[in-house]
């Protein structure tokens, strides 16, 4: 599986890279609410901010956006033992007649959110040209999808199908476990921070000099002290990778996902440093959030730090949140160096490993 894994995904890596690039830039930069836009207010002074804006979105639309339709070309490629090219066409006319509604419109699982899907339905394709004739796996293909793909609209337009958000303190622990898999995190490094109804009460009463009602909760412990480099703490990896990794490949690929590790986006270290679907990177990857929100629970239990109130953008650098979200508290900006730290302790034995299991291999 990890060699399929590894023919499917090394096609993928400069889409992904220059995807990622383009989104980091989009997010953080030329994004009004983007953390560097906001710091630098750039978009008073920067000549083109909006042309840039529209430029980075163009960009990253055609390569992110387009992920988990490229997984599944690639992936049926890989699988195939011949026809190789029968294969991908099938496999991406297949899934995009999945994931386009009758509107003319695609679901997020054309983009990066479907890249667990494009690789099964991609695998799936090319199993079955494999074992069964191409004229029979390409019409009944394009059959099966077309029928599954009306069947879905209609029972959407029945309001058959209600889907909810999850909520609940078990998101903190099946959240890695989730964006392992490939499938949309439920809290994703992107979302807004410090929402709800408990964000709100905590900052009134902070505005009011009150005693904050909530000060243990999934915002203001997984957001701002979990999320370095994005879901699974991977700016930890970046900086293990770096100190032990010798491989001039995954060295390179290190310093080319820090810019983007920065603004807590991570996908190409997700794929090129074959985390994703990964059952040994997967034990780091669930540890570091959850070694990270237990060092804030009791610095918080213990009254060392303020607790996260205060609204800052999604792209603000991983460790700066808590800093900047307490009102510039610095025993948080400690605890958050800590927090770092021992994510880069946690990850340091499995980058040993895999990297001495390559080099050997």
């Amino acid at each position: 599986m990890q060699k399929l894994l590894k023919q499917t995904i090394q096609p993928l890596m400069p889409v992904v890279l220059i995807g990622t690039a383009a989104q980091a830039l989009l997010l953080s930069v030329f994004s009004k609410d983007g953390f560097f836009a906001q710091v630098f207010d750039l978009t008073k002074w920067l000549p083109g901010f909006h042309t840039l804006h529209d430029c980075c979105a163009l960009l990253t639309t055609y390569t992110i956006g387009l992920l988990g339709l490229l997984m599944a070309v690639f992936a049926a490629r890989a699988l195939t033992k011949n026809d190789k090219q029968l294969a991908s066409l099938v496999a991406g006319i297949g899934y995009l007649i999945l994931n386009t509604t009758r509107m003319a419109t695609f679901s997020p699982a054309i983009g990066a959110d479907g890249i667990l899907w494009g690789l099964l339905f991609g695998w799936l394709i090319g199993f079955s040209f494999n074992h069964l004739p191409k004229a029979l796996v390409t019409g009944g293909t394009l059959l099966i999808t077309l029928g599954l793909r009306l069947g879905w609209d209609r029972l959407a337009t029945a309001h058959v199908i209600t889907l909810n958000a999850p909520r609940g303190s078990w998101l903190l622990w099946t959240n890695s476990v989730v964006a392992w898999l490939g499938l949309p995190a439920p809290i994703d490094a992107m979302m807004p921070m410090l929402t709800g109804t408990k964000a709100t009460a905590n900052l009134n009463a902070a505005l009011a000099h009150h005693s904050l009602p909530n000060p243990i909760s999934i915002g203001t412990l997984y957001r701002p002290y979990a999320m370095f480099g994005g879901v699974g703490m991977t700016l930890g990896l970046i900086i293990a990778i770096l100190l032990i990794d010798k491989r001039s490949e995954k060295r390179r690929l290190a310093w080319w996902s820090l810019p983007m590790s920065v603004v807590n986006l991570n996908l190409p270290l997700m794929l090129g440093y074959r985390i994703w679907l990964n059952p040994l990177m997967l034990i780091p990857y669930f540890c570091a959030p959850l070694a990270s929100c237990a060092i804030a629970w009791s610095a918080l239990k213990l009254h060392l730090i303020n607790t996260s109130v205060y609204q800052v953008p999604a792209t603000t650098p991983g460790p700066m949140i808590a800093w900047l979200t307490t009102n510039g508290n610095w025993p948080a900006l400690i605890v958050s160096a800590l927090c770092l730290v021992v994510s880069v302790l946690i990850y340091l034995p499995f980058v040993k490993k895999v990297s001495g299991g390559e080099q050997l291999g």
